[in-house]
């Protein structure tokens, strides 16, 4: 019995076609016979001794051989290259957008820290870095499974994401006047509240006392004040509107 050599299909005696791709047999039956085996994926070995060697070694664990030197450089420190050497900010962000991350774990690795680190300075290009950090760690999910490397890309992922969330939040609080009211008001009303409480029940006779009642009057005063503008922001969005 053959099989086919495109899909690996049983092949009924002197069959000129697969029966369930359809391509054309032309090649004998001692060669149909035969199934293929297609290795997929890198294996590693020591360029000094051939010893098989594992992600993220330094240096070769039978014969010392240093790994990775200063010619053996990643994918992704040439694109950290590429970002220093460029000005323009819409280059920066086509060149973190058209990056493929790379499927080893060392350059996987790389990424993670190089796009969070990135990502620290809510910069023009966050959304850009946070795209390909979300594919990034999907790859690290199927490379890494539950390695120390992996908790620590996890790490940095809930950080990031962290700060996704509160740069979201900036965002909708400079562009919402209702909610800018809302906290100015909620603000202002509760320090002045904190304050007259202070007040109620620090006994102002001795020195810690003083500086207590100073710290709270302080508080209520800053509370007025985001109370007033709470209100000012209401009346600047009305002259908005009606200009």
């Amino acid at each position: 019995m053959g099989f086919c050599t495109n899909c690996g299909h049983a092949l009924a005696e002197g069959a000129h076609f697969c029966s369930n791709c359809g391509v054309a047999m032309g090649k004998t039956d001692a060669e149909m016979s035969q199934r293929k085996t297609v290795y997929g994926g890198e294996l590693y070995k020591c360029p000094s001794c051939a010893e098989r060697l594992d992600s993220f070694m330094s240096s070769c664990p039978s014969c010392g051989y240093e790994l990775r030197g200063a010619g053996a450089r990643s994918r992704v420190e040439k694109l950290a290259n590429k970002l220093g050497s460029t000005k323009n900010k819409e280059q920066k962000i086509e060149l973190i957008r058209n990056f493929y991350i790379p499927n080893t774990k060392e350059d996987i690795y790389e990424f993670v820290i190089l796009a969070t680190s990135n990502m620290n300075s809510y910069g023009y290009d966050f959304e850009a870095w946070n795209t390909k950090l979300e594919q990034a760690y999907q790859k690290a999910t199927l490379s890494f499974g539950n390695t120390k490397e992996f908790q620590y890309i996890s790490q940095l992922y809930s950080q990031a994401q962290k700060r996704k969330r509160l740069k979201s939040f900036m965002k909708t609080l400079r562009s919402s006047n209702k909610l800018q009211f809302f906290l100015s008001f909620g603000g202002g009303l509760t320090m002045v509240w904190a304050a007259g409480a202070i007040e109620k029940n620090i006994d102002t006779s001795n020195f810690f006392g003083s500086i207590i009642m100073f710290f709270g009057r302080a508080i209520s005063m800053l509370g007025t004040l985001l109370f007033i503008f709470s209100f000012l922001i209401i009346f600047l969005r009305k002259k908005k509107v009606s200009n």
